[in-house]
């Protein structure tokens, strides 16, 4: 199998965080070690409106061949307060930061349907992070992702124009991790060209369609007043 592509760039202010420092227990196979876990939030828009996290399992300070991890230490300044984030300093004292990612999964059990069972929610895993001194003029180019992805399935959902949702289309399917692996995915489409293209190669679990796919998230906040 060829490499599959399944990469993610986010640039723009760091907008909260919950990284902690933690240490391996005796048991791990590398007892005692000093890693960072958690989830940073960046706003891709000079609004600070689209917001778009990124998780960190496990980020040590060195990497193979004893190299120094700069994603380590770039975190480390951001739990010290020596980059600062709009929730706690203001946008004006916030860090701008890029990150280069991947789309993962965060798999969970939850009982919201009355009865337990597995979720899989994408979300944005690891990566390398850096400073930046300055920021891209085109928000677009702030928030984007690329991944190749098996679609089995294009179904489109009439617009509401009641509650103002317009028309949209969910691709079912799968990408890939690192590893290989296969990850359930589903994605919006918005754009009229892409939903007739994607209905165009009637994909189905019969007639699998490889090809890449590209977007943005858009995780906007909205705060009603």
């Amino acid at each position: 199998m060829k490499n599959m592509i399944n990469s993610a760039y986010l640039e723009g202010y760091l907008y909260e965080h919950d990284l902690k420092i933690k240490v391996t227990g005796e048991n791990s196979k590398k007892p005692g070690t000093q890693f960072i876990t958690g989830t940073i939030s960046i706003a891709t828009d000079n609004d600070c409106v689209n917001i778009v996290s990124t998780h960190f399992s496990y980020v040590v300070a060195t990497i193979a061949k004893g190299n120094k991890n700069n994603t380590f230490y770039v975190l480390n300044d951001i739990i010290d307060g020596k980059i600062g984030s709009i929730m706690e300093h203001g946008k004006e004292n916030a860090g701008k930061l890029k990150v280069e990612t991947a789309i993962g999964l965060n798999d969970f059990y939850t009982d919201r349907s009355g009865k337990e069972e597995l979720v899989s929610a994408k979300r944005y895993e690891g990566g390398f992070v850096t400073v930046l001194s300055s920021l891209n003029e085109d928000e677009k180019q702030r928030n984007v992702f690329t991944c190749d992805m098996i679609i089995t399935g294009a179904f489109r959902k009439e617009a509401d124009e009641e509650k103002k949702i317009p028309e949209k289309m969910t691709l079912k399917g799968a990408i890939f991790d690192f590893k290989k692996a296969l990850l359930p995915v589903e994605f919006s489409v918005v754009n009229p060209r892409a939903m007739d293209y994607f209905e165009g190669l009637e994909p189905s679990p019969k007639n699998p369609i490889l090809t890449k796919v590209q977007g943005r998230q858009i995780s906007e906040t909205i705060v009603k007043v």
